[in-house]
């Protein structure tokens, strides 16, 4: 089966009253990438043993930050209005590793989906341009899906939809958790 590729951006200028810090902290909470996710619906740590992904290439090496499994379930709906029941339950292994900068990620989807995610803070090029509401950092998240080839725009489509909304809903959940001291610890 020919498999295809498309890769995206996805860029949140920070708020001043957070700190590049802040924000990177946020995404070492592995739990905030995996619950804002709109169709998401649980998770759960599993023990990283998977050759493929160990060896990958795209992570760091392993020795420095280790990667972390967690097997997640997303409710992808298939026929709107009739909650649950029209909801196709699917369960599917994700890969996180935390990086000086930022979180790297790799899911593995049914129907041989594989995403692989770069979210790392930033200095923002345009700084000066801007509101002075935001500071000079932004929130970028590089995104590449592969598929096969007549699945493509359909995923990226879903995707960059998906992972927009999680880039802002990050952000604002960090800037709240700041204001009312409610941060968490890193995993």
């Amino acid at each position: 089966m020919s498999r295809s590729s498309r890769t995206f951006r996805i860029t949140a200028l920070l708020p001043s009253s957070l700190t590049p810090a802040d924000m990177i902290s946020a995404l070492h909470v592995h739990e905030n990438c995996l619950t804002l996710q709109a169709l998401t619906t649980g998770y759960k740590e599993v023990p990283t043993t998977c050759p493929a992904v160990l060896n990958d290439p795209y992570f760091s090496p392993t020795d420095t930050s280790p990667i972390k499994t967690y097997e997640v379930t997303e409710g992808v709906i298939i026929i709107p209005g009739i909650a649950d029941l029209g909801k196709k339950f699917i369960t599917f292994p994700v890969w996180l590793q935390d990086t000086p900068s930022g979180l790297k990620t790799r899911a593995d989807a049914p129907a041989g989906v594989v995403v692989r995610a770069e979210w790392r803070v930033q200095p923002d090029r345009a700084y000066g341009e801007v509101e002075r509401e935001y500071t000079q950092w932004t929130l970028v998240e590089d995104v590449t899906v592969q598929c096969a080839w007549w699945l493509i725009w359909f995923v990226k489509k879903n995707m960059e939809y998906a992972h927009k909304d999680i880039c802002w809903k990050l952000v604002e959940k960090t800037v709240k958790e700041k204001r009312t001291g409610g941060a968490r610890e890193a995993s």
